[in-house]
């Protein structure tokens, strides 16, 4: 599968390394906390479709690592639709703080990236 890694990025206390893959949507590996998490976001999609993803994976990340995202069925296949997030206001500000650094840190490097991953080739 085709990838291109854009950079590490801060969210808070923790890097995560943002990666364009062939493809849509996008995934994060929730590697454990001290060790660098990797985010994809499909560079195949349309802009607005990979922004969102970029914001759906970082707040799933930074909700996981503040221990607001809970799994409350014995879904043994583990779908990512059976998450809930639960969070006071204090712990949504939280949330809301740490993807935005993470946001305005990437951003810039990701249009880039998204770009050149879009060209046109003559």
């Amino acid at each position: 599968m085709k990838q291109k890694i854009v950079g590490s990025y801060f969210a808070g206390y923790e890097s995560v390394e943002l990666i364009l893959r062939e493809g849509s949507g996008g995934d994060i590996d929730f590697i454990e906390k001290g060790c660098v998490a990797k985010m994809r976001l499909g560079g195949d999609q349309d802009w607005p479709s990979c922004f969102t993803a970029l914001f759906h994976e970082i707040f799933e990340l930074v909700f996981d690592r503040i221990k607001c995202r809970f799994d409350p069925s014995n879904d043994i296949s583990r779908s990512a639709s059976s998450y809930l997030f639960v969070a006071n206001h204090v712990a949504f500000s939280d949330v809301c703080a740490k993807s935005a650094e993470f946001v305005d840190l990437c951003l810039l490097d990701l249009k880039k990236a998204y770009k050149l991953w879009n060209r046109k080739e003559k």
